[in-house]
């Protein structure tokens, strides 16, 4: 057949076309693949994670090791190590009802590659496993429930994960195994209840179940989650039996484990709970959390958990379509044991859960929130149902959402304030007992470990007291070079340690302005020469090599302005290698300067050329170098978060205007 079409009808549908096409190429310039959106959603959760605990830690955080990490990690990992007598029994000693094997080996890693024992660290790189959590969940949600529930995922995520809801673990070094407990406890439940046995995924899950039993003591917990999930479906004939055998032996010989090798404390007994009342209390005060001033704030929070369990329950379903289903409740049901193992454990009084016990009940709150997502997204079966799912998401979003903003508010203006000005406390304490050698700095009460006597037995381990961080640590000594002139020295250690601010009230020169209080046992040298500003001359001191890493010089006066100077130089050359400069002129106030040590012999040379400008600095100490990196990562925590806000939202919106986009 012959067609004849008309070239001036076919010209004017062309043009036509040509807004809609233009319109298509102009989404298509600012709309991202599925895949590069999702992963770019990803990225953005991971940091506003990671900064938000960051900017905790860089507010309220130390680098002086507490409590507990003076007996897991300094008596019986650091010291064992150094002193050359290290076994692997180490790692899997007990501490307390636990073997926190993974967090010890974290530590272990950090403290050797940095050189120095710091908790900042620790912290630092703890928040990477909250963030890697959360990077998990969601995708683990966003795979399974519709896009309108993405932003709604997104940001319950970002809040449960980010905010200092479990203080205790973002500025605690040593509490990583809360971390490693849900992350693999996760892992074991979600790849085991869905993987084929023998496949990567199945084995995936089982390398996580007994990595899970290095955590906490109830690593063993989800593989008695992933026994009872696949029993159920098997007998409601929902998966064959035959595809659950190796799973099912697999998880009762880790749950076997666990149970035997578990580890009874005889102290701790009054710390458990002391009878039916504290053991309901204690599960109701979990329940109920964000709220704490009712008990009925937990019908809400664990309704869509509860509404879904009946669900299933009451359902049968041949073929593995519910699934997603299956995992909620298995998760769920995970968190309910954790609940009722620590209220077994920790229930005395039947009080509320303690800060370190919080992150698992924020994983429980993302779970209630998958929950309600899911129940109204699939088909329910009639009115009641649709009903109860909606109502059920309602009540929890508003009492979840006031719950984090009245925890929130107290954690940050009631709970934290005291536990910095402690830890400040603590460190001035041990930095001047260490300087010193006099034991009354410690009678304060403001010490890192809970005895006076039992602290001193592990302070004086010669290779823990080696390894101490930069808030403690003992200065660098340095003896005069030649050349200096008219540098005035000050040493604020005893004897003058209990009048040290005499010197600058009676006008004799400490080498720094009268309004300046002197560094606490440390000896300083300045140019400031009593009555105004300083003389010029010049200082040097003798030739000094130390390891990697960097030094920290406290520093005041006018240093960084012309003519004002402190530097490190080759002690064989005399060629400037680095200058000292903080980020601020100091003025009348002590400022941290920070440079790399040089590796090779120098000398710290000042000089002062203005008889208008002064400085003064300290006897430096040694950093480690991932210390150093803590310490700056952490101060950029805060503007992390906002950027990542910000490219979040962006994506968001582009993705939305795609979408709408390609919709008919």
């Amino acid at each position: 057949m012959l067609v004849v079409s008309d070239p001036k009808a076919s010209q004017n549908a062309s043009i036509a076309r040509l807004p809609s096409l233009a319109a298509q190429s102009q989404f298509g310039r600012v709309s991202l693949p599925p895949r590069l959106s999702r992963i770019a959603l990803l990225v953005c959760l991971f940091a506003i994670v990671v900064g938000g605990r960051w900017a905790v830690i860089n507010r309220f955080g130390t680098d002086l090791p507490q409590w507990d990490q003076w007996d897991a990690e300094g008596l019986h990992l650091l010291a064992p190590w150094f002193q050359h007598r290290f076994t692997l029994g180490e790692l899997f000693l007990p501490h307390n009802e636990h073997r926190v094997v993974l967090t010890k080996l974290l530590n272990l890693a950090l403290t050797l590659a940095n050189g120095q024992w710091d908790q900042r660290l620790e912290e630092t790189v703890n928040a990477f496993l909250p963030g890697a959590i959360a990077v998990a969940l969601f995708s683990f949600a966003a795979s399974r429930l519709a896009a309108r529930w993405h932003p709604p995922m997104f940001v319950i995520l970002a809040a449960v994960m980010s905010l200092p809801l479990a203080w205790q673990n973002v500025i605690g070094g040593f509490h990583s195994q809360q971390f490693f407990l849900i992350g693999l406890s996760i892992g074991t439940i979600v790849c085991l209840c869905e993987a084929l046995p023998w496949s990567l995924k199945w084995w995936l899950g089982a390398v996580c179940s007994i990595l899970a039993l290095g955590s906490m003591a109830t690593g063993f917990l989800a593989a008695v989650v992933v026994i009872c999930t696949l029993s159920l479906r098997v007998q409601k004939r929902e998966i064959p039996a035959q595809s659950t055998t190796a799973t099912l032996f697999f998880c009762t010989a880790i749950a076997a484990i666990g149970w035997f090798t578990r580890v009874t404390v005889t102290v701790h007994d009054p710390l458990k709970a002391h009878g039916v009342e504290d053991y309901a209390l204690s599960i109701a005060n979990s329940l109920q959390w964000p709220i704490t001033a009712s008990h009925w704030a937990l019908i809400p929070m664990w309704l869509p958990f509860c509404w879904l369990s009946y669900r299933l329950a009451a359902h049968r379903r041949q073929g593995s379509g519910r699934t997603f289903e299956w995992i909620l409740g298995a998760l769920g049901s995970w968190v309910l044991l954790q609940i009722i193992a620590t209220a077994y454990a920790r229930g005395a009084g039947g009080g509320p859960p303690a800060s370190r016990y919080i992150d698992t009940l924020c994983f429980g709150a993302a779970i209630n929130a998958m929950a309600a997502a899911w129940m109204i997204q699939t088909k329910c079966d009639g009115l009641p149902d649709r009903v109860i799912s909606r109502v059920a998401a309602a009540a929890w979003a508003v009492v979840f959402a006031t719950g984090v903003f009245n925890q929130v508010g107290r954690i940050l203006h009631e709970e934290l304030p005291p536990v910095l000005a402690n830890q400040l406390a603590c460190e001035q304490n041990v930095r001047d007992y260490l300087a010193t050698g006099d034991e009354s700095y410690l009678q304060s009460g403001a010490i890192p470990y809970p005895g006076i006597s039992a602290f001193l037995e592990r302070i004086r381990i010669p290779e823990l007291r080696a390894l101490l961080p930069v808030s403690v640590r003992t200065a660098l000594p340095l003896t005069l070079g030649a050349g200096q002139t008219s540098f005035i020295s000050h040493d604020s250690h005893p004897p003058s340690k209990a009048d040290q601010f005499a010197a600058a009230a009676t006008g004799v020169p400490t080498g720094f302005s009268n309004n300046l209080p002197a560094l606490s046992n440390r000896i300083s040298w300045g140019s400031f020469a009593g009555g105004g500003a300083g003389d010029t001359g010049s200082w040097m001191s003798a030739p000094l090599t130390a390891e990697g890493g960097w030094l920290m010089f406290e520093t005041a006066g006018q240093l960084g302005e012309v003519g004002v100077s402190l530097k490190l130089q080759d002690a064989a050359t005399g060629e400037t290698i680095a200058e000292v400069r903080p980020t601020k002129v100091p003025n009348d106030s002590w400022r941290s300067a920070y440079v790399r040590i040089p590796q090779k012999p120098f000398v710290i040379t000042a000089r002062d050329e203005d008889t208008q400008r002064w400085l003064a600095f300290a006897e430096p100490v040694e950093m480690g170098p991932l210390s150093h990196w803590a310490w700056r990562a952490v101060k950029q925590g805060l503007l992390i978060v906002e950027i990542a806000s910000v490219a979040a939202l962006l994506i968001g919106a582009v993705a939305w205007r795609g979408s709408r986009a390609s919709a008919p």
